[in-house]
């Protein structure tokens, strides 16, 4: 691939104006000032955002193509993923994918056919955990054995859905809607990526899902997934939008002690026969929002030169599998009988 290092002016295309495509938008900006902009906009008020960020307002990815733009950034809703990682994959150098790639078994199989034809070009899925610098100690401390051998793990993540994005209604966003992509299991895959990231691949799972009608929307609110790594390994992932105090909190139980990541908390601890005891981190570890520009400058890195990303689109197919599995055969409730 050509050296692109001294490109400072790279032309990318977001296919997306909502929150995650204005953070992606003003990530680019500081990393690259002088990146040309293109961003999909199809109402007044996206217009408008895309004119903050001195980007180009496109009315469709087709639009944005006829700029020939060297990386796309994928940001648009779910269930749109699929269309244009069609229209991408094969029209530009490189690839930021936002989660979930995509969101039905189709669409996946396509994307693999692709990657089996020889596809590999740089990318980046924006399972931006995977750049925090905490749950990267909390790996390094399982791989050193610091709670001895590993018995079992849960993963859980819950936060009031009304509060996740300020100024506008939740029901109208995607997550409200299962058509769009909505629903505890696509929208918070996060956590499942970080099974697979903490302990290796996903070999059995099952997944529980409920709407508890607290939100009037109709996607599911609520999950239980438990998975055999292939390790062999259980882990239970829990996944929710009804929480009124934001929770996210790994637990780790080995033979020696547990180990205990708090990222709402800010702490990592070892818990043993001993007592707790704190693992030493520092203030850049619990950065959340910094894990974005991380991945992108990851992408871009990766664009100029040619090396190869921490997490791309080839390694993201197996916990994308599970998540549209564990999606489509979880266990559900409605009126009280089993589905």
């Amino acid at each position: 691939m050509q050296n692109r290092a001294a490109s400072d002016r790279p032309r990318v295309l977001l296919t997306g104006a909502g929150s995650i495509g204005r953070r992606h938008a003003q990530n680019i900006r500081a990393l690259v000032p002088g990146a040309e902009l293109f961003m999909v906009a199809t109402r007044e008020e996206s217009v408008g955002w895309a004119r903050q960020f001195a980007a180009t307002p496109v009315a469709c990815v087709a639009a944005g193509l006829a700029a020939r733009p060297q990386i796309a950034v994928v940001c648009s809703v779910s269930a749109q993923h699929a269309a244009d990682l069609d229209a991408l994959m094969d029209c530009v150098d490189a690839l930021y994918i936002e989660k979930p790639v995509v969101i039905d078994a189709v669409s996946l199989r396509a994307i693999q056919r692709r990657i089996e034809a020889g596809w590999d070009r740089p990318s980046v899925v924006g399972c931006n955990l995977r750049y925090l610098g905490a749950v990267n100690k909390l790996k390094a401390a399982c791989e050193s054995e610091a709670a001895g051998r590993i018995a079992r793990a849960t993963l859980q993540v819950g936060q009031w859905l009304p509060d996740w994005r300020a100024g506008r209604d939740y029901r109208q966003s995607y997550s409200a809607h299962r058509d769009d992509g909505g629903g505890v299991i696509f929208d918070l895959v996060h956590e499942i990526d970080s099974a697979a990231y903490l302990f290796g691949e996903i070999g059995m799972g099952q997944a529980a899902a409920s709407n508890s009608g607290s939100l009037q929307i109709d996607s599911d609110d609520a999950a239980a997934i438990t998975l055999s790594m292939k390790s062999g390994l259980p882990v239970q992932v829990g996944l929710d939008y009804v929480s009124r105090k934001p929770v996210r909190e790994y637990l780790v139980v080995g033979d020696r002690g547990t180990l205990r990541l708090d990222i709402v908390g800010r702490q990592l601890t070892l818990q043993d026969a001993n007592g707790s005891h704190v693992i030493e981190t520092q203030a850049s570890d619990w950065d959340m929002a910094g894990t974005y520009p991380l991945a992108m400058q990851d992408l871009l890195h990766a664009w100029r030169t040619g090396s190869k990303t921490r997490y791309d689109l080839q390694r993201a197919m197996h916990v994308t599998r599970w998540m549209i599995a564990l999606e489509a055969t979880a266990w559900r409730t409605a009126g009280g009988a089993a589905q």
